[in-house]
């Protein structure tokens, strides 16, 4: 969402109170109901709000209206200002629908971020058998926010970061955060989201790191499904490699077949994309497949060349092959 304000949004909010809004708006991340995420909207003057109403809800969908969010951020900003400056000290609790209406607005807003932090150590200190809830109402707000149709929230390094944060406090308080559900409803989203999403992937990474017994295998499956479905997308390209990486030692089959696979999509669709052809002739070159998978990726590189009417595709495909023949790792 930008921040700019088009000119119908500032005539709306003098017209609108921004008390109401405010209340509306922090009750959208109330303690969750289920496991479902949100999936949060900001809507502009285009879209029609009843009066007075500044949230419409259906399940678990929820559209806000710009307007009104502008105005609930202002009231957050004095409320954490007061705060902060000591004229008005909140209780913890409540600093947690101030930051949260924030955080919506400006997901790049480190006070409100950091005050989250600290209200949740500060209830964990205390929180006896809350401790699970606790942890899991924050990373249900985290993860509702990462994977939003909000452009700027899914590609937010303060988000990213803060939820890596937590997770940490869920190893610290000796609870696990299972890696392959959070990479599928979490990090596969916000890559949907945001293509080339490079906190998210990296976030991916995180995860693996603190699951070091995960079934890799496994987690290659997944993520090599999503990688052909989503075959422009390197960052995607790039996590499957590193995956490869990690079982080349383990599973060498396993490394191989997904090179057969990867190349038969290429020659299948004829795809000349710079995403699957870096990943390609990184894979060629590493050392992790043979002389036989270097052949197969010379041939087809040759013959898309050479079935490619459009310089540009020719250009990419030879500058892949030559860089192959360039950085090869030889016996």
């Amino acid at each position: 969402m930008s921040r700019a304000l088009e000119t119908d949004v500032a005539t709306a909010l003098r017209l609108g109170n921004p008390q109401s809004a405010y209340q509306q708006i922090s009750c959208v991340f109330n303690s969750p109901t289920g496991d479902e995420l949100l999936e949060l909207e900001i809507l502009g003057r285009a879209h029609l709000f009843p009066d007075s109403c500044y949230v419409l809800r259906d399940g678990y969908a929820v559209a806000v209206s710009k307007p009104g969010l502008v105005q609930a951020f202002i009231v957050a900003s004095q409320l954490l200002k007061c705060h902060i400056d000591g004229s008005c000290p909140q209780h913890g609790p409540e600093l947690l629908p101030i930051t949260a209406v924030m955080l919506l607005m400006d997901p790049e807003h480190l006070t409100a971020a950091n005050t989250r932090k600290r209200v949740l150590l500060s209830r964990l200190s205390s929180a006896g058998g809350d401790t699970q809830a606790l942890l899991r109402e924050e990373k249900y707000f985290l993860d509702s926010l990462l994977t939003s149709r909000l452009h700027r929230h899914t590609k937010s390094p303060t988000l990213w970061s803060h939820l890596q944060w937590l997770l940490l406090q869920f190893s610290t308080h000796g609870l696990s955060v299972d890696a392959l559900p959070d990479l599928m409803t979490v990090v596969f989203v916000a890559g949907e989201r945001h293509p080339r999403n490079y906190y998210a992937w990296s976030h991916a990474r995180f995860l693996m790191k603190m699951n070091p017994n995960i079934s890799k295998t496994e987690v290659l499956a997944v993520v090599k499904t999503w990688a052909f479905q989503h075959y422009t997308d390197i960052s995607g390209w790039a996590f499957l490699y590193h995956l490869l990486l990690a079982i080349s030692h383990s599973s060498p089959a396993v490394v191989q077949v997904t090179f057969e696979e990867v190349l038969q999509l290429v020659v299948s669709f004829q795809l000349v994309n710079e995403s699957v052809w870096v990943f390609l002739r990184t894979l060629t070159a590493s050392g992790l497949v043979g002389d036989t998978e270097h052949s197969r990726f010379l041939a087809a590189g040759n013959e898309l060349v050479g079935f490619s009417k459009l310089p540009p595709d020719q250009k990419l495909v030879q500058s892949a092959l030559r860089w192959c023949e360039t950085y090869r790792v030889k016996d």
